[in-house]
């Protein structure tokens, strides 16, 4: 694919007139003009996993949230969980990290002023809660601010408050967290970012930078990924490594949409379902349109190697 942002707009679009890197008419035709100026770099962080909430709560404003650093506070899959016998600790603190290096990146700094958080991640555990990734991580982080030694202003609640700070309820899967919040951040300034940055775990990286950029037709140069992973001993860096290149990877390069048997099932699994592409599709332009329909299972869409 071509390293250009072209089919992004594409001058034969009548559904995307666009004026530089501004996106200016809408499906039904609206006009919508250029918001939050000076906003041209994106930060995702990529939600791993629900931290238990109230859904009936408004929020943190009635703030009781359970402890973040608590792992029984957390819907945590078997692998993410502390193990006593080996010395492994529960990954609800890298998580936590995760969290806070989102909002480090708006506080200070050469992104200062110039970006937009986006929490990514759907209410991937239908069996237990309705309460999306995305949601759970803003609590976490307003549970996390609120516990640090020294008195500061909350800086998840000021980032939210301000509108710097948006959550993507829709992905489940790391190629759904770009492309979803590379949308929900056209969506909401009117225009696509200059950069983007991914925080999630760095032994994810090469899937983010090889495969999930070129397949969206994202250009190398306009996205950096800021990789934060569990500690872990050799045997856990190792087997790591191994699992993220047969399972993440290896699945990723021969199904680059996620459109294929293996992957669209651990979708279906984490709650899913084909009829969120017309809502996330909605505003868009066509090529956005087709990205997000390539996801539809279909031998049509899958990529043969």
């Amino acid at each position: 694919m071509s390293t250009s942002l072209e089919q992004w707009f594409g001058t034969d679009n009548p559904l995307c007139e666009h004026d530089g890197d501004y996106y200016r008419r809408g499906r039904i035709g609206r006009i919508w003009a250029p918001n939050y100026p000076g906003v041209d770099t994106l930060v995702i962080v990529c939600c791993h996993a629900i931290f238990k909430i109230d859904p009936a709560r408004p929020g943190p404003a009635g703030y009781s949230d359970p402890d973040s650093f608590d792992e029984t506070n957390w819907h945590l899959s078997p692998f993410q969980k502390s193990n006593p016998e080996t010395g492994k600790p529960g990954e609800h603190e890298t998580f936590l990290a995760h969290i806070a290096a989102g909002l480090d990146a708006l506080a200070a700094g050469s992104l200062e002023n110039k970006s937009l958080l986006v929490f990514s991640g759907g209410p991937t555990k239908p069996s237990l809660t309705q309460v999306s990734e995305a949601r759970s991580y803003y609590h976490a982080a307003y549970d996390y601010e609120a516990r640090m030694p020294q008195p500061r202003n909350n800086r998840a609640e000021l980032l939210l408050s301000e509108g710097s700070l948006l959550m993507e309820e829709r992905a489940t899967d790391s190629f759904q967290n770009l492309l979803f919040s590379i949308l929900l951040f056209r969506r909401t300034t009117g225009r696509l970012p200059a950069d983007v940055r991914v925080i999630t775990h760095a032994f994810k990286s090469r899937r983010f930078l090889y495969l999930h950029a070129p397949a969206i037709n994202w250009p190398a140069n306009r996205i950096r990924v800021h990789g934060i992973d569990p500690p872990m001993s050799a045997p856990d860096y190792e087997a790591t490594l191994a699992g993220e290149l047969k399972y993440g990877y290896n699945a990723w390069k021969h199904d680059p949409f996620g459109a294929g048997e293996e992957l669209s099932r651990k979708r279906i699994q984490r709650g899913w379902k084909d009829e969120y592409i017309e809502e996330l599709g909605n505003g868009q332009c066509e090529f956005a349109k087709t990205l997000l329909r390539r996801m539809v299972p279909s031998t049509d869409h899958v990529r043969q190697q």
